[in-house]
């Protein structure tokens, strides 16, 4: 089993939901309700708060494989998800207008400026993909398709090198949060973060800024005369 996945079902969120289903389970086949109180309430979850800071992403950036760079770059100055990344090919990128563009989760469409480092890096990369062919694969040496893992590991052993054996506590997503909370910080504008992060709900794009949705200034309590 791949080590994200291992790690995800001991989350909260993963708890959550089983004990959701228990909890079905009891109330449909007429067990005792009271049996639930036997299992722990598990505490509301709340939005995760890592982030990814500058000097450590350039650290790993450094030393990383030209497919992990790539992903890296589509993470943090795009904020694609992972299955996003993996399926991205030269026909996701509009040059004319210095945009890349696709569909992502649940059929969101993404359209997002690049970045002037992305753009030269997409430059490279496309020039020797196949028209339909993911460009992770493209610079793989076997050329055939990257998994998560794969990027998972070289990522861990990257952090590693560069934190004296240790690895840093970010991952892929990470780096797409730390996108989110930046473009917030800088503008101030949720609905640009939403556009951002293709979200159709508003509210899955305010898990996404965190704590840093909930700053209140006395200017915001200032009422015009």
């Amino acid at each position: 089993m791949c080590a994200d996945v291992a790690e995800a079902a001991q989350t909260i969120a993963y708890q959550r939901a089983m004990q959701w289903e228990l909890r079905l389970f009891i109330l449909r086949n007429g067990i005792n309700p009271a049996t639930l109180g036997a299992f722990r309430k598990i505490a509301r979850q709340g939005p995760r708060e890592q982030l990814v800071p500058d000097d450590e992403f350039e650290l790993v950036y450094a030393i990383a494989s030209n497919r992990l760079r790539l992903a890296l770059l589509l993470a943090r100055d795009t904020a694609l998800r992972r299955s996003a990344i993996e399926q991205f090919t030269s026909g996701n990128v509009d040059w004319d207008h210095g945009e890349i563009f696709g569909t992502t989760k649940n059929s969101a469409r993404y359209r997002v400026p690049m970045t002037h480092r992305l753009r030269e890096v997409l430059a490279g990369v496309c020039a020797i993909a196949g028209k339909n062919e993911p460009l992770i694969a493209a610079l793989s040496h076997d050329r055939k398709p990257v998994t998560a893992c794969t990027l998972l590991w070289e990522l861990r052993k990257a952090q590693q090198k560069q934190n004296h054996g240790e690895a840093m506590e970010w991952s892929m997503h990470d780096l797409r949060r730390t996108a989110a909370r930046q473009l917030y910080e800088r503008t101030r504008d949720i609905r640009k973060v939403q556009r951002l992060l293709g979200h159709a709900n508003l509210v899955s794009t305010w898990w996404y800024i965190g704590n840093a949705g909930q700053v209140l200034t006395s200017t915001d309590l200032e009422r015009s005369a």
